[in-house]
């Protein structure tokens, strides 16, 4: 199917070690991530036990901002203040779980720190295709023919590619308040909504974060979506050119 087609740079699985093994043989060039959600659920199941509700909550917010480390050093940091916490109030279990089964081995494939160093576009879950199926499920009967399968297929295609254009359009001929950045005046109209909400975060948000804690940038946005991320703004700004 792929012998006239871009063969795909990013796959996102569920720990199976099977299909991991057999994306990495038959696409050794890929970069193969983990699904985020699928993690989480597994942290759940094996962690929740051990915490109070209100302790669940505190240590899912932190157990995300470990995920979310821009840098291998701010992963680091955030690494050993975990690991501290849960020794100090007896949970120790509770970190060797996830950093014999999850972290030691498998970070490259899911902490921002190195997942964001590869054009993966946002994607850091399998629910986009998963919905796909669930909606698939919906048009076919249990018992329906290959053909009726393909036509569904087709079906839905066709469907979400006039959704697309709708996108496109309403980015043609809308501007939305919050873009109306002088930053941004040479891209109205030229791009989607969600790029210019990207570099929006970049440029007022992260910006501003970076400049009050004197912090690097980790350059996030360039590497996994292509976009302008912060210091490169900051750059376009000093130099008085826009995006």
């Amino acid at each position: 199917m792929l012998d006239e087609c871009m063969e795909p740079r990013v796959i996102l699985t569920d720990r199976d070690l099977a299909l991991m093994g057999a994306c990495a043989k038959v696409f050794p060039d890929a970069s193969r991530l983990l699904c985020r959600w699928h993690i989480q659920q597994n942290v759940m199941k094996h962690c929740k036990g051990a915490f109070t509700d209100d302790d669940w909550k505190k240590f899912m917010s932190f157990w995300g901002t470990l995920i979310e480390s821009p840098s291998i050093a701010i992963y680091d940091y955030h690494l050993r203040n975990m690991r501290k916490r849960l020794v100090e109030c007896n949970r120790s279990r509770v970190f060797k779980y996830v950093y014999d089964n999850w972290l030691k081995d498998y970070k490259e494939m899911f902490v921002f720190a190195w997942t964001d160093k590869r054009r993966n576009f946002g994607n850091r879950t399998t629910n986009r295709v998963e919905s796909q199926h669930a909606n698939l499920k919906r048009y076919v009967e249990d018992r329906s023919s290959l053909d009726r399968v393909v036509g569904c297929v087709r079906d839905i295609v066709e469907t979400q590619f006039g959704e697309i254009r709708k996108t496109f359009r309403e980015s043609i001929e809308k501007t939305m308040k919050h873009h109306k950045h002088p930053m941004f005046q040479h891209l109205l109209g030229k791009v989607s909504h969600k790029a210019l909400d990207l570099l929006h975060g970049e440029a007022i948000r992260k910006l501003d974060v970076l400049e009050r804690f004197n912090s690097s940038c980790g350059c996030q946005m360039w590497h996994s979506c292509g976009l302008p991320c912060a210091c490169r703004i900051e750059k376009y700004m000093r130099e008085g050119n826009n995006c």
